[in-house]
């Protein structure tokens, strides 16, 4: 070989890694996207997911595309948009609540998962443990479970002579759970607790005048996309029967409910990027520790409390992350 060869050959040598590494940076993942909302109520989880990506470099069209999926607030439906994403055969899931991990977990064991927010994934089954998750599934927790003592105590707070509060829920599994913890601690309270179901938008309605006829003197609204997904609605009939409500999450208060305890979803799905991000580069989701939420916003509205003739004790508005006049 001459001495032209030569070089030429160990350019050759020296291109080839350089070349693999271009087209390893030119893939493009594909990550399945999974909600139950409308699309309309699920565009603020969609853009903060997207704020997260953006912000860990990756560029839909360019290093990334997002195949969303919305079951329109249709529960019935995400069974099967759950194998419509499976065969899209992603690199990722994101979904969020319980009916949408279930229908995602049904619908793979191997793809990763990655859980926006849910409420207690431990106890439905959706992860061994927070610290070490296991299997194909890991993200974030709402951990509901852990702000109902705090709940309690603020419908003690705005309605100090309640004896009797209502529980608005469905007929999703964990509620039962929630529903233990509620009455166990609302005894010593002295408080009686009367779950009102709704399976279906339309009992929504039905649901309220139970609520009402009932002379329940508060409610609390438990999490479930069946309620998330329509805060108008829920608020809108909690005022008409003039009842104090407390709610899970700040979109409730932010339509005009008159409290709400809980995290920011679409800072969680934000968050859920860095899951993402991870696991594409090469992390187990059975390694990856399940997150809690590390801060929890108190929202008050004054405008509805004046409404319900309530006074909110100035104490309590100045633990407020948020007051809305």
């Amino acid at each position: 070989m001459n001495r032209r060869d030569a070089v030429l050959a160990l350019l050759a040598l020296g291109a080839a890694p350089r070349a693999s590494f271009a087209q390893q940076q030119q893939r493009v993942y594909r990550i399945g996207f999974l909600i139950p909302p409308r699309e309309v109520g699920g565009r603020p989880f969609v853009d903060a997911f997207r704020e997260g990506l953006r912000q860990l470099g990756y560029v839909e069209g360019k290093n990334v595309t997002i195949d969303l999926r919305f079951a329109e607030d249709d529960l019935a439906r995400l069974p099967g948009l759950a194998v419509d994403v499976v065969r899209q055969s992603p690199d990722i899931i994101v979904t969020a609540s319980a009916p949408g991990v279930r229908a995602v977990m049904e619908a793979t064991r191997t793809i990763p998962i990655v859980i926006a927010a849910v409420y207690d994934p431990v106890g439905q089954g959706f992860v061994a443990s927070l610290g070490r998750p296991g299997g194909n599934v890991t993200g974030l927790s709402v951990q509901y479970e852990d702000t109902i003592p705090k709940l309690l105590e603020l419908i003690r707070a705005v309605v100090p002579a309640t004896t009797k509060i209502a529980v608005l829920r469905t007929v999703d599994p964990s509620h039962d759970i929630f529903l233990t913890r509620i009455a166990v601690l609302a005894r010593p309270m002295r408080i009686q607790v009367l779950p009102v179901e709704a399976r279906a938008p339309s009992e929504l309605e039905s649901a309220f005048a139970r609520i009402h006829e009932a002379h329940s003197e508060a409610l609390m609204v438990l999490p479930h996309p069946l309620f998330n997904s329509r805060p108008e609605v829920v608020v809108g009939l909690a005022a008409a029967r003039r009842v104090p409500t407390v709610y899970p999450f700040r979109s409730y208060a932010e339509a005009g409910g008159l409290m709400s305890l809980g995290i920011d979803i679409p800072d969680s799905f934000r968050r859920a990027a860095y899951f993402a991000d991870r696991i594409l580069k090469g992390a187990k989701p059975a390694d990856l520790p399940v997150e809690q939420p590390t801060k929890i916003d108190l929202v008050v509205n004054q405008k509805t409390a004046k409404a319900l003739g309530i006074t909110i004790p100035q104490s309590l508005l100045l633990r407020a992350d948020r007051v809305i006049e």
